[in-house]
């Protein structure tokens, strides 16, 4: 009986520790920024501390990680994740934005072969030269800040500017399909990409145009997975302020519920694929306090390491022939949950 009620109080403990922090994952509408998005959320939660981990395109939709509390302190680390994004790159025409919302400054000759571009073993051979690392540079209408300013802004402004370079990585590249879209009269391309963080897909997709000798654009483009979580995890901002007005447009209800209804993921699985160490209270109490602690691993060291109790996150840490030092930590040392009663000091 009392290891059951014990069970649960742990139950609750976990859930308190993550009321106040937590990833939901948005499938992000198109024609909506990022930053609208961070923005609904926020008021969804009533929390001033809400954040995103990787801008997606106005255009562009799919799986948008919206991180609230102290859980925006593992930003930087999911800053790092691989992403998956599926785009259908028109053929035919390439646009100043490199996408469909953008004005056509280029078409594709008259004289070309329609039949190599509807050759898929030509097509995926083209694709495949683009696997590996290789160098892009900053689109003229991005985010990316030249000197404080967005470089959408010079664009808008006729401003020329030297547009920062970066070397990313094509991880993977599949051909889905070679189809035609209405009113086309060059064939679409379905493609998946795996990439590392920061790659430019609509880049990608103006130079495999360029490539193929008929210009190009992503018509449309959806992120289907962004490190662990994935597309079928996510939910609609739709369906939450259906929730939020049932729920009588009261935050903390709202939270609740979506803690309940596992729309909340605890910040516990941005760390999925890292190195993790649980440790017992007492080491817990000293980690969440920012101390160093022993660890009985002298012959390791570890430039990352998850440190966990109760499988609830509490620090970010190194570890170093044995010593473990705090970088961020998750939890306030003072929770209910690090000063449960107990005499079980196992891990």
């Amino acid at each position: 009986m009392w290891l059951r009620l014990k069970k649960c109080l742990n139950n609750v403990y976990k859930l308190t520790m993550i009321h106040d922090q937590g990833i939901i994952l948005i499938n992000k509408d198109s024609e909506i920024s990022s930053a609208a998005v961070v923005a609904q959320v926020r008021r969804l939660l009533g929390m001033k501390r809400v954040g995103h981990c990787g801008t997606l395109d106005p255009f562009a939709t799919g799986v948008l990680p919206v991180i609230f509390g102290r859980a925006t302190a593992a930003v930087p680390y999911m800053s790092e994740y691989d992403k998956e994004y599926r785009c259908q790159i028109q053929l035919g025409t390439r646009t100043d934005t490199m996408d469909r919302e953008g004005e056509i400054i280029a078409r594709s000759p008259e004289n070309i072969d329609i039949s190599k571009l509807e050759d898929r073993s030509y097509v995926e051979q083209t694709l495949n030269s683009f696997l590996g690392e290789i160098k892009q540079q900053a689109p003229l209408y991005s985010a990316v800040k030249v000197a404080g300013k967005p470089l959408y802004k010079y664009a808008r402004q006729g401003e020329n500017v030297e547009r920062p370079w970066r070397t990313v990585k094509v991880n993977a590249i599949k051909l889905l399909d070679i189809y035609y879209r209405q009113g086309q009269e060059l064939p679409c391309l379905d493609v998946l990409f795996l990439t590392s963080k920061g790659t430019y897909i609509r880049s990608l997709a103006d130079a495999i145009g360029e490539k193929l000798g008929s210009y190009a654009h992503a018509a449309e483009l959806e992120r289907t997975a962004c490190g662990p979580f994935t597309l079928d995890q996510t939910v609609k901002t739709a369906d939450l302020f259906d929730c939020f007005e049932k729920l009588g447009r009261d935050s903390k209800r709202f939270l609740s519920a979506s803690l309940e209804q596992g729309i909340v993921k605890a910040t516990l699985t941005a760390f999925v694929g890292f190195p993790t160490q649980a440790v017992a209270r007492a080491d817990a109490v000293r980690l969440a306090q920012g101390q160093e602690i022993k660890l009985m691993t002298d012959d390791i060291s570890l430039e990352t390491l998850i440190f966990t109790y109760n499988d609830v996150l509490l620090a970010v840490g190194s570890l170093n022939q044995g010593l473990a030092k705090v970088k961020r930590v998750f939890i306030d040392s003072s929770a209910e949950f690090l000063r449960e009663s107990s005499n079980d000091e196992s891990i």
